[in-house]
């Protein structure tokens, strides 16, 4: 069941997920990052910090308002994030109204029910109009598209889309593989932000929690349904993965859509539903809406943090406090948690591989009970642990 609190506009949050490394030039060596224990208890939440996204200069793909559906585009002429959210996306002030039932919600199987607005989707570049704007995002189709497949979204870091617009950098650092296991076949989509600005978010839209006003949220409506109408989608299989502000928005997907994405990869994030991690933001007072998480629905979360110094310019996020809050938060609501901490700072976990994401993912099907809740967890690496609701 997903439901919304009362809205309030979100107050600037200036250089909050400003980043303080570059993810596509941090070592991934194991001795980089010292071993840390970590129990199966979850520890009482920190007293600092907030936030999420790091990444190379540069602008994401975004689109011109009103043009037709261009499949496989190389890039996408760019328009200023908050000039299109000023002309297109209503801002309410009133109390937002609960959102439809996510897909499953009476306990039947999983449907995607999303509507494709028209386009062809082919393996590179790709682009969907969207309401009025323009969306870009880049496919990796599998070899063997023979059976259903399932879908994997990697949400960028900020600024991490890069200077032309494809994510490449991206896309190599990333540890998702729409090949990496033969016998679970996915589509790996990496969207593109349209340059959101405080006070919406950024890169990505934060402050709403339905389609009907976040236009990423409809954005992921309109690739999903189209995926699903022209490809032989699993509905059991769809997931996500994000690093930084891309993490931001993974939970916010999570969080709107429990039943259809039940498992996600959260590289140093957060989440802006738990009050007692809005309340370690440091300088910036926050407020907004996010639908609230449900125990009933259930989930499995695999999240990385990176010890003390994985924080944001001028230590406004802490984003290891974050963590660290975010396990009883989660607890409380029902979500089993792979436990993946590093000293790594700021960067993505240097001992957890694309096999150890892939093998997360490929393990997890929606409407099922996680495997791990038996609490054994085998195959990851010793920093690894499990926190059971």
């Amino acid at each position: 069941m997903t439901r919304a609190v009362p809205l309030d506009r979100w107050t600037p949050l200036l250089l909050l997920f400003a980043a303080c490394s570059d993810v596509g030039g941090e070592s991934r060596d194991p001795e980089a990052a010292p071993d840390r224990p970590v129990t199966t208890n979850p520890p009482s939440p920190a007293v600092a910090g907030m936030g999420a996204a790091a990444g190379s200069a540069g602008n994401a793909g975004t689109g011109q308002q009103g043009a037709a559906p261009v499949a496989g585009s190389a890039a996408m002429p760019a328009t200023a994030g908050s000039a299109a959210l000023d002309a297109d996306v209503p801002m309410p002030d009133a109390t937002v109204p609960e959102t439809d039932p996510p897909p499953g919600e009476d306990g039947g199987p999983l449907e995607i029910a999303f509507a494709c607005p028209g386009g062809k989707i082919a393996a590179g570049m790709n682009s969907l109009v969207v309401g009025s704007l323009t969306r870009a995002f880049y496919t990796e189709l599998p070899s063997n598209m023979s059976g259903p497949v399932g879908i994997v979204f990697s949400w960028h870091g900020f600024n991490d889309a890069g200077s032309d617009g494809d994510a490449a950098g991206w896309r190599n650092a990333d540890e998702v593989d729409a090949n990496a296991d033969p016998a679970n076949p996915v589509i790996v989509v990496t969207p593109f932000d349209v340059d959101f600005e405080i006070p919406v978010g950024l890169d990505w839209q934060f402050d709403q929690p339905t389609s009907a006003t976040n236009v990423d949220l409809a954005f992921f409506e309109a690739m999903v349904g189209c995926f699903n109408a022209q490809y032989d989608i699993d509905p059991t299989r769809i997931y996500s993965y994000g690093f930084s502000a891309g993490s931001v928005m993974s939970s916010l997907i999570h969080s709107a859509y429990p039943k259809l994405v039940s498992a996600i990869v959260c590289v140093s994030g957060m989440w802006f539903n738990d009050q007692a991690q809005v309340d370690l933001i440091q300088l910036l007072p926050v407020a907004g809406t996010w639908p609230l998480l449900d125990a009933r629905d259930g989930g499995t979360v695999l999240l990385t943090h990176g010890g003390p110094g994985d924080v944001t310019v001028l230590n406004i996020a802490n984003l290891e406090n974050m963590a660290q809050a975010a396990f009883p938060y989660l607890k409380a609501n029902g979500r089993l948690v792979v436990d993946c901490p590093h000293g790594g700072g700021h960067t993505l976990h240097p001992e957890l591989s694309t096999e150890h994401v892939m093998r997360f993912f490929a393990e997890h099907r929606g409407g099922e009970p996680s495997p791990y809740a038996s609490g054994v967890l085998s195959g990851y690496p010793s920093s690894c642990s499990l926190r059971l609701p």
